[in-house]
C-alpha cells in the first residue's frame, strides 16, 4: 500500500503511522487523522425489482453495486446521493428512505479509503434510458429474493441489500 512520505503541514519526512487512525509527524508535531468518508448509496426499486450497476471502473470493475458514491464536503448524504444519482443516471429521486450503515474499505489506486457507506431506498417509475457510460458498464435488475451475493463489488454492498431484505 501507498502511504504518505511527507507532512502534509511542515514535509518533514519524519513521520509515524498508527495504523489505520492518524500521522504523527515528530518534527512539528501535527497529526493528521485519517478520518472516515462518507459514501451514500441508493437501492432503487423499479415494479418490485433492484436496480443495480455493474461497475464500469476500478475498483470491482464488472462487479455489480448500488448507485451512488461519495459525499461531498458541505453536502449532506441524502443532497450527495441525489447528485450522484443524478450524474450517473441522470434521473431524479425525490424521496429517500434511509435503511442503514456498514463500513467498507475502498481500494483505488493502491491506497485504501475507509468509508461508512449509508444506503437509502427510493421507488422510480421508469429505468433509466442514458446513464454515465464511463462509470456504468450496465443496468441490472434483479429479484430482491436473488441473492447475488458472489457478484457484488463490496461487503457493504451486500450488506445494503440485507437493510433492504429486512425493511
Amino acid at each position: 500500500m501507498k502511504k504518505f512520505n511527507y507532512c502534509p503541514c511542515c514535509g518533514s519526512s519524519d513521520i509515524l503511522f498508527d495504523d489505520i487512525k492518524k500521522i504523527e509527524c515528530r518534527a512539528c508535531s501535527f497529526t493528521f487523522f485519517q478520518n472516515v468518508a462518507a459514501a451514500a448509496a441508493a437501492i432503487l426499486e423499479y415494479k418490485g425489482k433492484i436496480l443495480l450497476i455493474k461497475r464500469g471502473q476500478e475498483p470491482e470493475k464488472g462487479k455489480l453495486d448500488f448507485p451512488g458514491g461519495f459525499v461531498d464536503p458541505k453536502e449532506s448524504a441524502e443532497d450527495g446521493l441525489k447528485r450522484e444519482i443524478k450524474e450517473e443516471l441522470n434521473i431524479d429521486v425525490s424521496e429517500l428512505k434511509y435503511l442503514g450503515s456498514s463500513p467498507n474499505v475502498y481500494k483505488y489506486k493502491d491506497v485504501l479509503y475507509y468509508t461508512c457507506d449509508l444506503f437509502f431506498h427510493s421507488k422510480i417509475d421508469a429505468l433509466p434510458t442514458e446513464f454515465d457510460k464511463t462509470e456504468i458498464a450496465e443496468l441490472v435488475l434483479i429479484d430482491p429474493a436473488d441473492n447475488p451475493t458472489e457478484n457484488l463489488a463490496f461487503d457493504s454492498t451486500k450488506k445494503g441489500l440485507q437493510f433492504f431484505k429486512r425493511k
